[in-house]
């Protein structure tokens, strides 16, 4: 069974996507708040299916819902 390559992107892509700094994504990486990446060698990449489950993970129908 052949594995389906995932399109990876950029930290500043990634922060596009969600409209942040790319240095607010940087802090996430630390605290490990933000979507999960990948190194490739030295570089940081996302999954574009992880940056959708990020997304997904933050959709809320109160103030007080965590």
């Amino acid at each position: 069974m052949a594995q389906q390559i995932e399109t990876l992107i950029t930290p500043i892509q990634a922060a596009a996507i969600l409209q942040v700094k790319p240095n607010t994504l940087a802090k996430w990486r630390v605290t490990g708040e933000g979507p999960a990446f990948i190194h490739v060698g030295r570089s940081v990449r996302y999954s574009a299916r992880e940056i959708a489950r990020f997304i997904d993970r933050q959709t809320r129908t109160s103030t007080s819902h965590k």
